[in-house]
Order: structure tokens, then C-alpha cells, then sequence
């Protein structure tokens, strides 16, 4: 994983923890590496790992204790919430981004469809 340097690591890593559990990588109730594994994998300081896992604790995506290994939250609504926010903020992003270029929305689902499809064809190769 290459890091945004404008971006703290751990937020950053928090983000891709995230995306593992909206995208069942780590599914509900799923162990997660123990953070001394996460920090090699990812090649950052464990303090790093420790700190965006002690934040998904306190968003309750992640249940901790002492000397026990974390674990996704088993809260599937939560799940699903979470999915629901990650989208609405990639979309705002998007939004933004398309907005001056003012793109009727029957053009721009079918731009988005071809792109999707165009990309599918990538991964198949």
C-alpha cells in the first residue's frame, strides 16, 4: 500500500481497514492480523496500526481486549451503514468533480455504465 503523504498513515490505514470490512475481506465477526502483523504488511510502526485500530474500536467497527485479538464488529447494520457512508462520500467527490462539466444524469449513467464495463473487461484480462 503506497501512502498519501498529506494524509496521516493511520487515518489512511483506518480508511483501508474500512474498506476490507465493507467488501467482506474481513467479515463480520472475522479476526483480524494482530497489529505487529498489520505494521509488517503494511511496512509502518506498530504504534501506527495501534492507533487507527484503537479509532475503529471507538466507531465500534472493531471489538478489542486485553490480550485477545480484535475482531470486526458482528453488527451488520452497522456493516451497512458504513457501506452507505463510503459511497455517499465517494459520490460527493464524484459530484463535485462532474459538476462543472454538466452532464445531463441519463449521460452520465451511461458513462459510468461503459466505465464499469470498460474496467470489468481490464480485470478479465
Amino acid at each position: 500500500m503506497e501512502f498519501d503523504k498529506r494524509i496521516p498513515i493511520y487515518e489512511q490505514l483506518k480508511h483501508r481497514v474500512k474498506q476490507a470490512i465493507v467488501n467482506g475481506e474481513y467479515e463480520a465477526g472475522a479476526v483480524l492480523p494482530s497489529r505487529r502483523e498489520m505494521a509488517q504488511s503494511y511496512q509502518v510502526n506498530p504504534n501506527t496500526v495501534q492507533r487507527a485500530l484503537k479509532e475503529l474500536e471507538e466507531e465500534a467497527l472493531i471489538m478489542t481486549g486485553n490480550n485477545v485479538p480484535s475482531q470486526v464488529t458482528n453488527d451488520l447494520h452497522r456493516i451497512e451503514n458504513l457501506r452507505q457512508t463510503m459511497i455517499e462520500e465517494a459520490l460527493s467527490i464524484f459530484f463535485q468533480e462532474i459538476a462543472p462539466l454538466k452532464v445531463k444524469p441519463e449521460q452520465l449513467v451511461q458513462y459510468v455504465i461503459q466505465y464499469a464495463e470498460s474496467k470489468r473487461g481490464d480485470q478479465d484480462a
